[in-house]
């Protein structure tokens, strides 16, 4: 399970964190929210890239042989820490640029990441390889079960040069291999969805700095750029955090219907259907790239300038469902509940809690009370009664498999609170994430929820009771 330890994160002056099968942020407008999921996010999509593991005279020795083994334990699960630290040095390093952001206003952050690899990744058997665009097998990877060891083979190892993407291409399966249980798959969608959505094309970012990066080699040129220069003027500073990037980039390359569903999707259809109402209706993009919105029990075919905000607003996720999500994944949700009637909220929470019990991991950030409760109710359901079923035959929306283990949620509200800080000699009012009390018979303690409603409460009797 990983934990990420932060301080001085946006309005967080310290934060720890440690992710669950379903991690839940949620607290006032301005208190770090955001500022979180994208440290999350952003650490758990760039984690693999930045690993460096020393490989070079593996490299020459396949080079020259056509055959080497490679002992992992030794190579990286040995070194973890070290590697770790030097990873985490990578991130910081690269993180203002990520978010779009002056690199003073994180220069006194602070990070520290847990990410223990466990050992399951030795159990499993393991086969790769690399071919040529003709289609010539040029490297094999392969480990036997139980075993840490990994031999590299190249059938016509005279024909390899010493090249980057070769490199690049075994380091890569390497790590994916070691820790594909610790660092999931992730996909997110960001508050700024719906307008990724509407003006996907307008926000095309990469092709925006392909246009310029043109009109400089028209009025300057071809000598006036350089290999490093293209690279930069491509992928260099955004304007855009990483993830509102990756959304935009997600949306300009929708799967069309002839593409095959995903491996979720396929073992659970049902989970779409309960989707498709809360949103009302299914998608569907053409092969020429038009995507439009048929609504249930219509032969209207929507574009996404003609449909609801809410509509727009969970286009992604059923995208990512349908054709991309499968077990060990992660999903984070800035804000679902934006743009959706209560009713539909609930129903979101139970598809959340639907997910997680899939096997998906889930971590959102919310301000809905409603989203908050109805995760009560689902651990409320968990519980181990012989009146559970009774009490389930009159609640028509659940079903024995509308269930939440306690032992799997973590909340977190960002908010102000008087803790003793690491290394600290007292008591301090500090801006911190605090996690909240989860009990299996009455759910979560949410305060931030509710001593809002205590608020309102309080207020109605007040002028209930003053005018009578």
């Amino acid at each position: 399970m990983i934990k990420i330890t932060f301080e001085n994160l946006g309005a967080i002056e310290f934060g720890e964190i440690e992710l669950a099968e379903l991690t839940v942020i949620c607290g006032e407008n301005n208190t770090g929210k955001t500022y979180v999921t994208y440290l999350v996010y952003c650490l758990l999509k760039t984690w693999k890239q930045l690993v460096d593991i020393d490989l070079e005279g593996v490299f020459d020795e396949l080079l020259r042989n056509g055959v080497v083994k490679v002992d992992l334990q030794n190579k990286v699960a040995d070194v973890w820490p070290e590697l770790c630290s030097q990873t985490l040095s990578k991130f910081q390093e690269q993180f203002p640029e990520m978010l779009a952001s002056k690199s003073e206003l994180l220069s006194k952050l602070k990070l520290c990441v847990e990410a223990p690899l466990g050992e399951q990744w030795k159990a499993r058997d393991f086969k790769n390889e690399l071919r040529s665009s003709t289609g010539n097998l040029l490297v094999t990877i392969t480990k036997p079960t139980n075993s840490s060891e990994v031999e590299l083979a190249a059938p016509k190892a005279e024909d390899l040069t010493p090249h980057l993407a070769l490199g690049n291409f075994i380091e890569e399966r390497l790590i994916d291999l070691i820790l594909d249980e610790v660092i999931p798959n992730i996909f997110i969608a960001s508050t700024e969805r719906t307008g990724a959505t509407i003006f996907r094309k307008q926000l095309n970012l990469a092709t925006n700095n392909l246009v310029n990066l043109l009109s400089q080699v028209h009025q300057e040129g071809v000598g006036s750029i350089t290999p490093r220069q293209l690279i930069e003027t491509i992928y260099g500073r955004r304007e855009y955090a990483l993830p509102v990037k990756h959304n935009v980039d997600f949306i300009n390359q929708l799967p069309n219907t002839s593409s095959e569903d995903g491996e979720l999707f396929k073992s659970a259809p049902e989970l779409l259907k309960s989707f498709e109402t809360i949103v009302g209706g299914t998608y569907a993009t053409n092969k020429e790239g038009v995507t439009y919105f048929q609504p249930k029990g219509s032969k209207l075919k929507l574009g996404l300038g003609e449909v609801s905000s809410s509509v727009r607003s969970l286009l992604m996720v059923w995208y990512w469902f349908k054709y991309f999500a499968k077990k060990g994944d992660m999903l984070m949700l800035d804000e679902p509940e934006l743009n959706l009637h209560p009713a539909n909220q609930r129903r979101l929470a139970r598809f959340i809690a639907a997910l997680v019990n899939h096997g998906v991991k889930v971590f959102l950030t919310t301000h809905s009370d409603y989203i908050i409760k109805e995760f009560n109710t689902l651990i409320m359901l968990n519980q181990e009664s012989s009146k559970l079923q009774g009490i389930l035959s009159k609640l028509k929306d659940y079903s024995a498999e509308d269930r939440l283990e306690a032992a799997n949620v973590a909340v977190y509200m960002a908010r102000e609170e008087t803790i003793l800080r690491p290394q600290g000699k007292k008591k301090t009012k500090t801006r911190t994430l605090v996690k909240a009390d989860i009990s299996p018979s009455l759910g979560i303690e949410a305060r931030s929820f509710d001593e809002t409603i205590d608020d309102m409460n309080a207020v109605q009797e007040a002028i209930y009771y003053g005018l009578n």
